[in-house]
Order: structure tokens, then C-alpha cells, then sequence
């Protein structure tokens, strides 16, 4: 089904990005980023997302308590426990 919505350029930009890096087409990515948040515990909807876009890059620049290694990013991308 066809529809259209409205998204922030800055948001655009940073699923645009995501879908790049997971070699998915941008609609796929959203479509799974919705049923995700759906299927999520109520308490990380309530969460507000804090990132910003990094001027050099273009790509989403997301703030933690600590630092995250490209390991740890490898590691939840291959996890097989995620929710589908």
C-alpha cells in the first residue's frame, strides 16, 4: 500500500543514512522502525530520542552515558535475539 507522510529533514536525513548502512530501501527501514517502537516496553516510547545530525558526516550523532565501540554496534546488529 501506497501513502505518503511527512518527515523532519533532520530525521530524514538520519533514516536515510540508517538505510544506507543496511542496505534496506528507506521505506523497509520505517516499516521496521514502526513495529519495533509498537512492540517496544511502554517506558522507551515515553524516551525521547537526543541526537543530532554531525555537519561533516551528515549521519546521526546519538549521545550515550558512555562511550560505544564499533564492536558493540557490530555485535547488536548480529544479534539474533532481536525482535523481528
Amino acid at each position: 500500500m501506497r501513502t505518503t507522510i511527512d518527515i523532519p529533514e533532520r530525521e530524514h536525513e538520519l533514516f536515510v543514512s540508517l538505510a544506507h548502512s543496511q542496505r534496506t530501501s528507506l521505506s523497509k527501514l520505517v516499516v521496521e522502525l514502526a513495529l519495533r517502537g509498537l512492540k517496544a516496553p511502554a517506558r522507551v516510547a515515553e524516551e525521547t530520542a537526543k541526537y543530532e545530525i554531525d555537519p561533516l558526516t551528515g549521519l546521526g550523532v546519538f549521545r550515550s552515558g558512555h562511550p560505544i565501540t564499533t564492536e558493540q554496534v557490530k555485535a547488536f546488529l548480529e544479534d539474533d535475539d532481536l525482535p523481528a
